[in-house]
């Protein structure tokens, strides 16, 4: 009987050794060059700006927000650094100040429009133009980049903006 139990310890000691998590390690998706390096589409964006100036001692903000949607778009990051992108998505604009909104809506179109691009895999950061942006959620499918950026001018007045965009294979 005791032969029988440490048998029965020694084959789920073996089986949790060859299930251990250096097997996982196997199927990693690493943000390089290389595994960015293909044709996504874009699936969501949005972006919001907050600004705030000061009128006669009184601070007005006033709080854009635009959401994409109806894409037909896609990007192409070829191993030349280069970015081009081709399609239609329309942006949806809501404008608040104060009490008080406004909504408008206009159509993006990219018609192979190209730009420079570099990933920095070690800070997990991709420079599209002139704006370096967070990659996050980078996998075989896809992945988002998050940019923000403040700017306070001399006389006080401040602006924030972010954006998000959502690309997938």
């Amino acid at each position: 009987m005791k032969l029988t139990k440490l048998f029965s310890i020694l084959v789920i000691a073996l089986v949790t050794l060859s299930c251990s998590s250096s097997d996982d390690s196997s199927d990693t998706y690493n943000y390089n060059k290389d595994n960015l390096t293909g044709t996504y589409s874009l699936f969501a964006f949005k972006s919001k700006k907050v600004k705030t100036v000061d009128v006669d001692g009184f601070n007005v903000t006033t709080t854009t927000v635009s959401t994409g949607d109806t894409f037909n778009v896609t990007y192409k990051f070829d191993s030349n650094d280069i970015l081009t992108m081709d399609g239609t998505y329309r942006v949806a604009e809501v404008k608040t100040q104060g009490g008080d909104s406004s909504q408008d809506a206009y159509i993006v179109v990219l018609n192979n429009e190209t730009e420079s691009y570099l990933v920095n895999a070690s800070t997990f950061e991709l420079t599209l133009a002139d704006k370096t942006y967070k990659v996050s959620d980078f996998s075989r499918t896809g992945f988002k980049i998050n940019y923000e950026k403040t700017t306070v001018e001399d006389n006080g007045d401040n602006t924030v903006f972010t954006e998000e965009w959502v690309f997938k294979k």
